[in-house]
């Protein structure tokens, strides 16, 4: 994509109210960045992420109850911030606005809790300059979400064969193996990346840990693997 677009960032239990969002933005010309309809199925999806909040003109946050412990909206916002692009707050209830990071509350909000029409129209006039005089063309999903793996690292060639399995079946993959941050090597000396890989396995579409002998082995794997369990993790029956 080398036009200007906003990110949407989000978390997934809000997927119903991003997805209709995002289609009025466009319908309103503005071309608009949501992981589930530009990342297609077999990406990894932090990379594809990464990507795409390096380019972005702006970036819609939309904040919610859930959003509140989302470290992986966290690090979005801060990536973009950053590089100083533009910010523009979506409060979409009332946790939501008391969750807002301190530094965010000086920015204009946008507030959907009093009437979606009227918000979307604020929303537009905000957007102004991104916006093109012809409607933008609908998306439709390139993939169903994002499946973490979870594994040893002696599993990774078992791994591989999956991933094209996943491919064929419309869905995205995070390998800790694919990033630029070295989660099991480093996860124990820095409190805050497992902070992030538990943010990771809660916007997951699902978890699929691989257990072996090998896995019993690995503190990490083992770690992720409760974490799915727990049902406040979001994914207690998607494993």
């Amino acid at each position: 994509m080398t036009k200007a677009f906003v990110f949407i960032s989000y978390s997934r239990e809000d997927r119903a109210f991003v997805n209709r969002l995002s289609e009025d933005l466009r319908r309103g010309g503005v071309t608009t960045w949501q992981d589930t309809k530009e990342i297609a199925a077999g990406e990894d999806w932090r990379l594809a992420i990464g990507g795409s909040l390096r380019r972005a003109s702006a970036l819609l946050y939309v904040a919610s109850a859930r959003s509140v412990n989302s470290q992986w909206m966290s690090r979005e916002l801060e990536a973009v911030f950053s590089r100083g692009a533009r910010i523009v707050p979506v409060v979409a209830d009332d946790q939501g606005e008391q969750g807002l990071p301190q530094f965010l509350r000086t920015f204009q909000w946008v507030d959907f809790r009093h009437g979606y029409e009227a918000a979307l129209a604020q929303l537009l006039t905000a957007l102004q300059p991104l916006r093109t005089e012809r409607p933008v063309e609908p998306r439709t999903e390139q993939a169903k979400g994002y499946v973490f793996l979870s594994y040893a690292e002696e599993d990774a060639s078992f791994v591989d064969d999956l991933k094209e399995f996943l491919k064929h079946r419309d869905y995205g993959y995070w390998d800790y193996r694919e990033n630029d941050r070295d989660y099991h090597a480093d996860l124990y000396l820095h409190a805050d990346l497992y902070l992030e890989l538990e943010s990771v396995i809660q916007e997951a579409a699902a978890v699929l840990s691989f257990l072996s002998a090998d896995w019993k082995r690995s503190r990490t794997a083992v770690k992720e693997y409760y974490f799915s369990l727990d049902p406040l993790s979001g994914n207690g029956n998607d494993r």
